[in-house]
């Protein structure tokens, strides 16, 4: 890697609050985080001071690399249940969490989150990558998810019933390598769950939450009941996940895609104590089939589709319309600080690759583009405790960047014409690849004067 290099772009985003800089540079040094940011003129001056290569990206966004707190390595996100993709052996899980993991950073997401993984398999992917076999988002683990006999992902191997258990489960995965404890505050799409309703006491989640507190690890809760987030709270969790506010109601049928749930509505006391407590929510936007419905819409461009296909989309549609409507109320009780937005990518037909689908659902649901962006980047790296590292550009920081073509600060969808991608100051996608691992350092030169080729 050079000594110093520059990027140059239209529109330059640091996600820290203040304004786009137009016509704007990130000089990245070669510890490989980040030395300057600034403007096109200042940038004329740090080169007669530091010279060093320019990478002119010309009219393009040049902001964070985008961090996914909620996804899932090991599965596969093609639509098949949990049980059919609990199927598959330990081995096979590492490899679909190599191929998720290349596809996730060459789609701009420079760290993830992964929120539960069967056995070790994600800890033996993490060390796959630190001896430089593969590419990956920088990969924060929770390892097995901590859960009831029975309960959601039971099947990851992380049961812990009584506080005894709870304690020697946390203890374990801290052991391991575990970053965070995740618990499954309530049911989930596993068979034989039901998601309206709490699975753990709030005195049983406090007792895995202080012995994670008492280790230096964070905690998030799996909550798509209201009750489970009202636990979560008395619990002292530092994130809910999902936070879908499912309430007890004849079991409504959404199709393959997402489990018969209760119903969301929106509880606004519950909502206040969570925003007292100054917990963070990963609100998972687009799962539910949205890109089953995606695919659905996009087919229909050249033929008809059947009735089943019709049924289905309305069917999505409902599910995803409830969910905008609780996100629009975080949004109106003042949580957009604390919200982030998160695939939960594996599960059901949630692909890995494309989080901008949840961030085009933001905007939807009421988000500017800006602010959209912070939730893909600034406020997950709060949440998942890495904010002197990653997730805003500031001198000092890792140079996780990400380029897209045209101005994704007023058009959210320039966010799926990813150009370049940026993790530590070295470029890592387009994928460059020789007999195996990705290798080298591609740095582009372009001439001063021309923009870089679309990737």
């Amino acid at each position: 890697m050079p000594e110093r290099r520059y990027l140059h772009a239209a529109t330059v985003y640091a996600a820290t609050g203040a304004p786009p800089i137009s016509d704007g540079y990130v000089e990245v040094g070669a510890d490989g985080r980040i030395a300057g940011v600034g403007t096109a003129a200042e940038l004329a001056a740090r080169r007669a001071e530091a010279p060093g290569e320019v990478a002119d990206y010309g009219a393009a966004t040049l902001l964070p690399g985008m961090i996914d707190a909620h996804c899932h390595l090991t599965l596969t996100g093609d639509g098949k249940t949990y049980e059919e993709q609990v199927l598959d052996p330990d081995e096979m899980m590492s490899l679909i969490a190599v191929s998720n993991l290349r596809r996730h950073l060459a789609s701009g997401v420079t760290t993830i989150r992964d929120n539960g993984g069967r056995n070790r398999v994600v800890f033996v992917v993490r060390e796959a990558i630190a001896r430089g076999y593969v590419n990956g988002p920088r990969m924060l683990l929770a390892g097995r998810p901590v859960t009831h006999s029975g309960g959601h992902f039971h099947w990851c191997n992380g049961v812990a019933d009584s506080d005894a258990e709870l304690r020697a489960a946390v203890r374990t995965l801290v052991a391991e390598g575990a970053d965070h404890i995740k618990i499954m505050a309530s049911g989930g799409a596993t068979a034989g769950n039901l998601p309206y309703y709490p699975s753990y006491t709030a005195a049983e989640m406090r007792v895995a939450v202080d012995t994670a507190h008492g280790l230096g690890r964070l905690t998030t809760a799996h909550c798509r009941a209201t009750e489970s987030i009202g636990n979560a709270v008395d619990a002292g969790l530092d994130c809910v996940e999902h936070a879908e506010f499912l309430v007890p109601s004849p079991m409504m049928e959404f199709g393959n895609g997402v489990a018969a749930s209760g119903k969301m509505v929106y509880d606004p006391a519950v909502a206040a104590r969570l925003h007292e407590s100054g917990a963070y929510v990963s609100f998972t936007m687009q799962t539910g089939g949205w890109e089953t419905r995606t695919a659905l819409r996009a087919a229909e461009r050249h033929r008809d589709l059947t009735p089943e296909e019709r049924s289905r989309i309305a069917a999505i549609d409902a599910y995803i319309d409830m969910k905008l409507e609780i996100f629009g109320a975080l949004l109106g009780d003042g949580f957009g600080p604390k919200l982030a937005i998160s695939s939960d990518a594996g599960p059901y037909d949630v692909a890995f690759g494309g989080l901008q689908h949840g961030l085009d659902l933001a905007v939807r649901g009421g988000m500017s583009p800006r602010a959209a962006i912070d939730a893909a980047t600034a406020i997950p790296a709060r949440s998942c405790g890495i904010a002197d590292q990653v997730g805003t550009l500031e001198p000092g920081k890792r140079a996780d960047l990400l380029v897209v073509d045209g101005d994704a600060t007023t058009d959210i969808s320039a966010m799926w014409h990813v150009r370049a991608v940026y993790q530590d100051g070295r470029l890592v996608a387009p994928l460059i690849a020789d007999s195996g691992p990705d290798r080298g350092d591609p740095t582009p030169r372009p001439t001063r004067t021309a923009a870089l080729p679309d990737c």
